[in-house]
């Protein structure tokens, strides 16, 4: 099984055979989301969360005043 570096905590991060760039997995040891950027050999980045609609809702909010 391929294993990956988690750039947070540096723990080892096993990533299976059949994963493709672009899929996340998360690391066992500090619960950080992580996003596949490279495949051979396995680079991991964490991945960017992405804005709920509440989030856009409350900076169209701040706009107004």
């Amino acid at each position: 099984m391929p294993v990956g570096t988690c750039p947070d905590c540096e723990a080892e991060v096993h990533v299976d055979l059949d994963a493709d760039k672009g899929d996340t997995v998360t690391c066992d040891e500090c619960a950080t989301e992580l996003e596949i950027v490279g495949l051979d050999p396995v680079e991991l980045d964490i991945a960017e969360e992405d804005l709920d609609e509440d989030d856009y809702k409350d900076d169209e909010d701040e706009d107004e005043y």
